[in-house]
Parts: structure tokens; C-alpha cells; sequence
């Protein structure tokens, strides 16, 4: 077993001299964590999730954090800066993060798999509501607050990281992971490769992305080559499924991105002929994100979810967020009456 949950295994902890735990556990109360969880109301946050969560029987094996520590986890997540298979070695060798998240993990026997943190993430973001879960930290927090009859707001741009979708990158990027796809599901069913002029267009790319700067019409040139041979590429996708009978299974992500590639197709044929398109897609692999047009002297366009925060005493809520442009200056009204 390679950790077991601390509630489960207090009673039979022998009182010795030699309790390390009730050590740690008392060192832990005055730790800078140890304030820091006092002040967080992880049971009503746990309860609130797990309230919109599907009923269902409990199926395979029994989970490692009790729902309490999957929300404790995710609040280590930013305290610690750390990525997630970082923060998992972390986790091992403390014993006061392991309190926070009501576990004792053996060291014979560490947690290896650090996607255990994108999984719960994942899983957690899937029924969570901001609004309710805020409300919940406002009144755990409401007796300590001495200016809550004084706001500030304002909209910003939480980041994502992405290099800057040209549409030259990003229909190669497409065209690059069909071919991929395309060769390695022909191979496994014993179909030949087919001919498209894949390598000519990549070297006509590379070409293209070693240059300084590039005429507008070598640019517009290349693009209606990679808009062909995304065209192209997405109907031998199709033909050979037709050839398996529908038996080609993608998975959930592969799927996700095939879906992706069409819609790029679709956007960037009609950008092409000069039209103008809403809800923009500018990855594949992330096809919710949009180009925010911030308006600042160093960057005028930013990737990822503009939030409308207010701040209140030094705590920042979110009052509004969306992966859309949103117009934030006439969201004062609904700012005031979601503080009242």
C-alpha cells in the first residue's frame, strides 16, 4: 500500500516516546502551512463539489486522497510554484504536506505517477462552480476582513503558455499531426501511406519560417498550399475509415484534435477569402482558447481567460471570467451587487 489516510490509522499509532507523528503534528500547528489550513474550510469545499458530482457506486480501486485532500492538493499547487510531478516528489518527503492532505505516505513505497495531480485537477474542474465555492471562502473569511465596505476591480488576462499562432503555424501544425495519425493507423492496418506532397510543403515551410520576414505573397502562396494539403489529408483520413469499416478508435484527446483540424480548415478557408470569423481557434490542442486583444505597448494580444476580478482587503474573488472577449467597463453595476 503505498499511503494510507490519517483518520484511518490514528487509533492504532502507538504512544511512545517515539511518536514522530504527534511531533510533526505539533510542529505543524504553528507552521506558516499549518496557518494556512486553519484557514481553509476544505469540508464545505469537498461537500459543495461532491454535491454536483453523479451519484454512482464506487468502482475499482479506493482513492488516494480523501475528497478533502484532493481540494488540499490543489491549494499546494500554487503554494508551492511547482510543477505537478514536483510537487508529487514534494509531497513524499513532507510529512506537514502530507497532513494538510490527511494521508501518510510510506517512504518504501512513494507516489510515482505524478499525472495523479493533472487527473484530479481534471476531474475536480469537471463540477466545480466558482460562484458557490467563492462564497463559501467569503464566509470562512468574513470575521478577519476590516475594509469590506471598500472594492477595487479590474479585468486581466490569465495567460496561457502558447507561442503566437501565425496561420502559417498553425495550419502546419494541423497538417503535421494528421500525417502522423494517417501513417500510424495505415501501418497498423496494413494500407499503404498515401501519396500527398506532405515533405515538399514542409520544406516550403521551413524555408519560409528561416526567414526574417517573408513577402505577402510568397505567405498567401504557401498558406493555400497548406490549406490543400489539410484538405487533402482530412479526406484520406475519412477514406480509410470508410476502408476499416469505422473500426480506426481514436482517443478522447485524438479525437478532440481531429475535430479541431476541421474547424481550423473551415476558419482558415474563410479568412482566406478575407471574411471575418468569430470564436477563432488558434490551437489544436487547446481549441477553447482566444485571441484577447489587450491593448498594451508590449503585448496588443494575449491567449487565455480574460477575468474580471475585485479585490477586497487584499483578497482577490473573480467576478466574471470567460475564454471570450468581454467588454469589462460596463460590468461595474454587477460588480457592486455581487458585493452587497
Amino acid at each position: 500500500m503505498k499511503l494510507q489516510k490519517i483518520s484511518e490509522i490514528t487509533a492504532t499509532l502507538p504512544l511512545t516516546e517515539f511518536d514522530f507523528i504527534q511531533r510533526y503534528r505539533e510542529s505543524f500547528a504553528s507552521s506558516e502551512l499549518g496557518r494556512i489550513y486553519e484557514q481553509l474550510p476544505l469540508k464545505e469545499l469537498a461537500a459543495e463539489i461532491r454535491g454536483r458530482m453523479p451519484a454512482k457506486k464506487p468502482q475499482g480501486n479506493k482513492p488516494m486522497f480523501p475528497p478533502e485532500g484532493e481540494i488540499a492538493l490543489m491549494f499546494l499547487k500554487p503554494y508551492t510554484g511547482m510543477s505537478d510531478d514536483g510537487l508529487v516528489e514534494m509531497l513524499n518527503g513532507n510529512i506537514h504536506m502530507q497532513i494538510v492532505c490527511g494521508i501518510l505516505i510510506d517512504p518504501a513505497n512513494p507516489i510515482k505517477n505524478g499525472k495523479i495531480v493533472s487527473a484530479i485537477r481534471n476531474r475536480l474542474a469537471a463540477y466545480q462552480d466558482i460562484r458557490p465555492l467563492q462564497k463559501i471562502l467569503y464566509d470562512k473569511w468574513e470575521g478577519q476582513l476590516e475594509n469590506k465596505d471598500m472594492m477595487l476591480t479590474d479585468a486581466t488576462c490569465y495567460e496561457c503558455l502558447l507561442h503566437y499562432p501565425t496561420d502559417i503555424k498553425l495550419l502546419w501544425e494541423c497538417c503535421e499531426w494528421l500525417y502522423g495519425l494517417l501513417r500510424d493507423k495505415c501501418r497498423l492496418w496494413g494500407e499503404p501511406i498515401p501519396r500527398t506532397r506532405y515533405h515538399d510543403v514542409g520544406k516550403t515551410r521551413l524555408v519560409d519560417a528561416k526567414q526574417r520576414k517573408s513577402r505577402k505573397s510568397e505567405t498567401r502562396k504557401l498558406r493555400r498550399r497548406l490549406l490543400h494539403l489539410l484538405e487533402r489529408l482530412l479526406k484520406e483520413w475519412s477514406r480509410l475509415n470508410k476502408i476499416t469499416g469505422g473500426l480506426t478508435i481514436l482517443t478522447a484527446e485524438q479525437a478532440k484534435r481531429a475535430k479541431a483540424c476541421r474547424m481550423v480548415l473551415d476558419q482558415q478557408r474563410r479568412l482566406f477569402k478575407g471574411e471575418r470569423i468569430e470564436h477563432r481557434i488558434v490551437s489544436i490542442d487547446r481549441p477553447y482558447l482566444r485571441p484577447i486583444v489587450r491593448g498594451k505597448e508590449n503585448k496588443r494580444v494575449e491567449f487565455g481567460a480574460k477575468v474580471n476580478n475585485i479585490m477586497i482587503d487584499g483578497i482577490s474573488f473573480i467576478e466574471h471570467h470567460s475564454f471570450e472577449a468581454f467588454n469589462d467597463g460596463v460590468r461595474l453595476k454587477s460588480t457592486a451587487h455581487r458585493t452587497e
